[in-house]
């Protein structure tokens, strides 16, 4: 096989490439793979009629990682000159390069030394000035931009758009700029919450996870992701060690690597995250997504966090728990959070409204010791200010009006149906037995015999219109091939038998391979 048919040989494409990169360089591999991609593509080296070569077969010819040609892939997808076609793969986008010129301001140069880089008068060497990001090993979270291009879109993440409360949320939102509610809408707040959406907090949302806490242990942020980064930032030290579990949330990997820690990976298994007195002892802190674990939904057992509280406080470390769909539970009660359990102030709860109402609202919020909260108001301050008032407000109103609890109740009919579909074809379809499914969050995961490869099924898949996640970018250690991740709160239901049979299909070509 070749890069190009039309233009040389795998050969011959690599030789030219290592003119552009440097893995000595500052600058990091996949901006540099990029930047050489993007070059060949304006010099009209990949036919805008075939597919760009897979990431597997491109990284094997330049002799890096899959994970930088896919980032390198991402990034030139972004800038608009390649496109992604269902069922087809990666092409050129012949219309964006046709305006482009080889040998523009962005077009790559061969790399040199690090020592010896030439810079042009008065031009800024910002590769120099930019520090290197700490999580360049660590794989990235799967990115599906293009989602609802796709007809089976397997996927946890994402929501599925018909079934958005939006009547209920519009009056919300037009609620919130009438009357008395406009101001709180409008106003700059500084360091300052909506006192409404954090009262309707304290009363409607965290007593059924078995938290009664006051407004001052509440702070609202831009998402879940905002608020590790902002605990990260305030209390890990470079050096500092963070057990993580194994597989696990890459996000936060990115996050706790990025503010200066050591990560250490802890087996998960059908109980939970399996943290022993080892762990804490050589950690400051334990992250854990004990309600449904990111990505296996396994729910942490009570003896498991009963055992992890324990040898938190016998090691004094801080536990911070990501609670992101708690309440997306068919069997039972949701679990009771692991902050309940807390006594000693250790624990750290982060919550978020993206996995009911929708990620693109951006609201989250932690729930912490007073003083914690206050170094992180602080914090935040000089960040961002606060999130959104009007939107602060609007979520407010949807929760103290009922309409927030209705639509979750309504959404989750709708997802123990999907998850009941789900499992029943899944069954049927698969050439190797499901196992046993959490009753439970917003994806089954599935794990293949020895000789299945989830990268390359996934990719197959995505060849037929089917979108899931790879389980291999999931491991911080011990990276295995063999696991798939099928998520079910995008898809719409009457999509999810013919998705799952393409999806089985594509297993089967895989395995036949």
């Amino acid at each position: 096989m070749t890069i190009e048919r039309d233009i040389e040989t795998d050969e011959a494409f690599g030789d030219r490439a290592r003119q552009y990169l440097d893995p000595d360089s500052r600058e990091p591999l996949f901006q540099q793979v990029r930047r050489f991609l993007e070059q060949s593509l304006l010099e009209g080296r990949f036919k805008p009629h075939r597919p760009l070569p897979s990431s597997r077969h491109l990284a094997g010819v330049l002799g890096v990682s899959r994970n930088t040609v896919s980032a390198a892939y991402q990034e030139l997808t972004a800038l608009g000159l390649i496109e992604s076609r269902p069922r087809s793969g990666l092409y050129p986008a012949a219309e964006r390069l046709a305006t482009a010129q080889p040998g523009a301001s962005s077009a790559p140069q061969p790399a040199r030394a690090p020592h010896h880089r030439s810079v042009p008068t008065g031009q800024v060497d910002w590769q120099a000035r930019l520090p290197r990001p700490l999580g360049e090993d660590l794989h990235h979270a799967a990115a599906h931009p293009d989602w609802n291009r796709y007809p089976f879109p397997f996927l946890p993440g994402q929501p599925e758009l018909s079934s958005f409360p939006a009547r209920a949320w519009l009056r919300a939102l037009n609620d919130a700029l009438a009357g008395p509610h406009m101001a709180a809408s409008l106003r700059d707040s500084v360091d300052a919450d909506d006192e409404l959406l954090v009262k309707a907090i304290c009363r409607e949302i965290l007593p059924p996870r078995g938290m009664s806490v006051s407004p001052s242990e509440v702070i609202i942020t831009n998402g879940a992701q905002q608020a590790l980064s902002m605990l990260a930032d305030l209390l890990i030290e470079p050096g500092n060690t963070v057990s993580v579990e194994n597989p696990g949330y890459v996000d936060a990997w990115h996050i706790f690597r990025n503010a200066g820690a050591t990560l250490h990976p802890v087996e998960v298994d059908a109980s939970g995250a399996r943290v022993s007195k080892a762990d804490a002892a050589r950690s400051e802190f334990v992250y854990l997504t004990p309600s449904h674990h990111h990505p296996t939904s396994v729910t942490t057992s009570y003896s498991r966090r009963a055992a992890i509280l324990r040898a938190a406080q016998a090691e004094d470390a801080l536990i911070i728990e990501d609670d992101f769909d708690s309440e997306v539970r068919f069997k039972g009660r949701p679990t009771p959070s692991l902050k309940s359990l807390d006594r000693t102030g250790r624990v750290i709860y982060v919550g978020t409204f993206s996995k009911f109402v929708a990620p693109g609202l951006r609201l989250g919020f932690v729930v912490a010791d007073a003083a914690l909260i206050a170094a992180l108001r602080e914090r935040r301050r000089y960040l961002t200010k606060h999130p959104s008032g009007h939107l602060q407000r609007a979520l407010g109103l949807f929760i103290e009006s009922g309409e927030y609890h209705r639509a979750l109740r309504q959404h989750r009919r709708h997802l123990v149906r999907k998850w009941e579909v789900l499992t029943e074809e899944l069954e049927r379809h698969l050439p190797f037995p499901l196992g046993p499914v959490p009753a439970g969050g917003l994806s089954v995961w599935l794990t293949g015999p020895e000789g299945f490869d989830g990268t390359r099924a996934a990719a197959i898949a995505r060849g037929k219109g089917v979108l899931i996640d790879a389980g291999e970018r999931f491991f911080l250690e011990g990276a295995k091939r063999n696991h798939i991740r099928v998520g079910f709160n995008t898809i719409p239901l009457q999509a999810i038998p013919r998705g799952v049979e393409l999806l089985g299909e594509a297993i089967r070509e895989q395995l036949a391979e």
